[in-house]
Parts: C-alpha cells; structure tokens; sequence
C-alpha cells in the first residue's frame, strides 16, 4: 500500500500527530479483510456443531496490538456475541467508542475498580464469595444488576475457585439479589498441544462442576472454555460459547497444531526508508560497533526502534522485507547492528536500488516477507507477544 493511499486511522491514547497534520512512515496497518476471513473461517468450523457456539472474541491488550474499538466493531459484524477484556479500563473503552455488546472482564478488578466495572456494564469472571460480595455492594450503590461468570480453575492454577468449591460460590451469587450467574467459564493451558489428554481431563472435571450447578437448583447461564487451540482441536470442549484469541489475529496459538484452519496475519508493521548511504568494507554500524561490513555495500536506516516495539534482541538476527521501487521488486534484507531505540539498519547489498522512501515491512502477511511466526521462532516467544509489543506510538492504519 502506498503512503498515499486511502485509510482509516485509528487516534490511539497518547498519540499526538493527527493534530499537526502529519503521520509517521512507520505504522502497523491492520487488514481488516484478513480479519474478516479469519473470524469467517472460524465461524464456518464452529459450525461443525449444531446449534454452533456463540463466539467470544478476545480484543484484549488493545486487541493484541490491532485496536480494540476497530476489531470489535468487525468481530459484531461478522457474528460475535460477545467480546473479552482483562482490564476495567479496557472495557471502558469500549464503551466510550459506542460498542454496547456483552462485554466479559477476564481479569480481576481491584477494589477501587468496581464501581467504574459496574458503570461500565461489564461482566466480571469471580471466583470467590467475598469477590462476589465486593461486587455486589459496588451494584447496589448505584441501583444496577451485574451479570457475572463463575470461573472454576480445572488445572490453569490462574484465577478461579477449585472445582469442590463452584456450587457454594453459584449459590452465593445465587443469594445476591445484585448479582445474576450468567455463566460458568474454565481456561486450558495446553489446548494447543498435541497430546490431548491433560484438556480431556480439564473438561471432564469441569463438566462434573457445572452439573453440580445444576443439581444444587442454580442454571449455570452460559457454559464456555474453550480458547483458540480448543476451538482448533478439541470440539468436544465447544460448549454454548467459545472465547478465540490469537487464531482471529492470523496465527495459530502453537506450533504442534495440524494446520487444519487456512488464517491470514491481519497486521503488516511497515516502514520506510529515511536514509541510504554507500559504506566502505570494514566499517562499523550502531552501538557496540557489532556489525562490521565485509564489502563495500548500501546501508539503510529505517525509522524504527524498540521504542516502538521492534525488539532489540532482533539485532543482527531479523530480516525486513524491502519493496524496492526502482528495481520493480521485494526482497531480503538482515538487520545491520544493534536496534537502536528509534531506528535501525539494514545491509542493502552493493547492487540494491532501494531508496530513501522506499516501503519496509517488519512483519506481516506477505509471504515473501517475515510474519510475526519467524519473528517469534527467533525470539523464543510466541506470536501474541509480537503483535502485542507494537507500541501506542505507532499510528494503526486500517485497510
């Protein structure tokens, strides 16, 4: 896509360029087609199930890096039900940008939180009576029923009561007049592995807790667990709602996974050029002076940093795509040095054409190009991580 080219761009909290009429070379510009085909392929593989689960959409962390407000809007329109955050403040936000949906708060809010929790109709996971109490009172003070989800820990050892304890945690839910049980929720640790077996066990404990809901006399609302490699691999933990992350970004949440799901990288973190320069062999790029070059060759700067998200143990190791305008084509090019805080080099080669202005892409969906699987491969971490570390300095620029 072109500097010139038509977009929508999202105004993130503490950017201030759209005021002064300008917008950085470098952006993350999310394909918002690319979104749509993800949650489609999703939908169509719930479908396997009749009636198919509702969908819970994780937006998140800024929607792992996407925009939140953006991301919610498309994920309704293409059929979610509901969307999952972790903060108060991030449902917060949500609401502000107009989205009135069911909006799940994965996280535990702290005391001072509750009330802005129940102003924002959220609906809290809980795991405890004297939780479920904190929250209620906070309802209460300002006249408001807040539906709430039980979370019963099943083997993630995170957040949730043990599963010998859910019925007298629904049954103090059940006995505050603030607070209605709109749903049972468990979370899987190792859904996106191959050996099945310890989700097989998970489920089994979780469905003999809801059961127990049951029998007490309190309905369980609407029964969830399953995360993007459940969605992936295990159907039977499908339940009435699914909550998918990583898979409607475009990845798939573990590398031991039989790619049965065709997902498409939804964000293409790109640059430009904004300095070329012949070097000399033997001359030294960036702090520390680790990059020594072996021929005369071209240097490009390229204006992003760890500041920006681009993390500097991908120095001397990561490759960028480059979409050279004068010679008509993209290719490779390594990393040169250190990543800097605000920029870093790339080794043209002495035979590139590429210029000042000419289009980088850090990551993305281009398969020439690195995704932020390799990315990922050369960090030891995992693709949620990359997308995620794109700072609120760096415009979204939607496509």
């Amino acid at each position: 896509m072109s500097p010139a080219a038509s977009v929508k761009v999202s105004l993130a909290a503490g950017q201030l360029w759209p005021y002064y009429g300008c917008m950085r070379a470098t952006r993350a510009v999310i394909h918002l087609e690319n979104l749509r085909f993800n949650l489609r392929q999703l939908r169509e593989h719930l479908a396997r199930t009749s009636p198919a689960p509702a969908m819970c959409v994780a937006v998140k962390a800024n929607a792992y890096g996407h925009g939140s407000a953006e991301v919610a809007r498309v994920a309704l329109e293409e059929g979610a039900t509901h969307l999952g955050v972790a903060t108060v403040a991030e449902g917060a936000e949500l609401r502000a940008a107009g989205i009135e949906a069911p909006v799940l708060l994965y996280g535990l809010a702290a005391d001072e939180e509750l009330a802005d929790l129940v102003g924002a109709r959220l609906s809290p996971f809980l795991a405890d009576a004297d939780y479920a109490r904190a929250v209620a009172s906070a309802a209460q003070r300002v006249g408001r029923t807040v539906g709430v989800h039980l979370k019963i820990d099943t083997g993630m050892g995170r957040i949730g009561c043990r599963p010998q304890d859910a019925v007298a945690v629904a049954q103090a839910v059940a006995d505050l007049p603030q607070l209605s049980l709109d749903g049972v929720a468990t979370h899987f640790p190792v859904a996106d592995a191959a050996d099945e077996s310890p989700t097989l066990d998970q489920y089994a404990r979780f469905e003999e807790s809801v059961a127990a809901i049951r029998a007490a006399g309190i309905a369980p609302g609407t029964v969830h667990a399953a995360n993007s490699g459940a969605i992936i691999g295990s159907p039977f933990t499908w339940a009435d709602m699914v909550r998918p992350g990583i898979s409607v970004y475009g990845y798939y949440p573990s590398d031991e996974q039989t790619r049965t799901l065709a997902l498409k990288p939804v964000m293409e973190f790109q640059s430009r050029i904004s300095f070329v320069k012949q070097v000399d062999a033997g001359a030294t790029i960036s702090y520390g002076m680790t990059y020594r070059a072996k021929r005369t060759t071209r240097i490009a700067t390229i204006p992003v940093g760890y500041a920006d998200g681009y993390n500097r143990l991908l120095s001397g190791r990561a490759e960028v795509l480059v979409r050279d305008s004068a010679a008509g084509r993209s290719y490779r090019a390594p990393i040169a040095g250190r990543v800097c805080m605000d920029q870093f080099m790339i080794d043209l080669g002495p035979d590139s054409r590429a210029r000042r202005e000419d289009e980088v892409v850090l990551f993305g969906p281009d398969p020439a190009g690195p995704n932020a699987e390799e990315i990922c491969e050369l960090l030891g971490t995992i693709p949620y991580e990359v997308t995620c570390w794109i700072s609120r300095r760096v415009p979204r620029v939607y496509a």
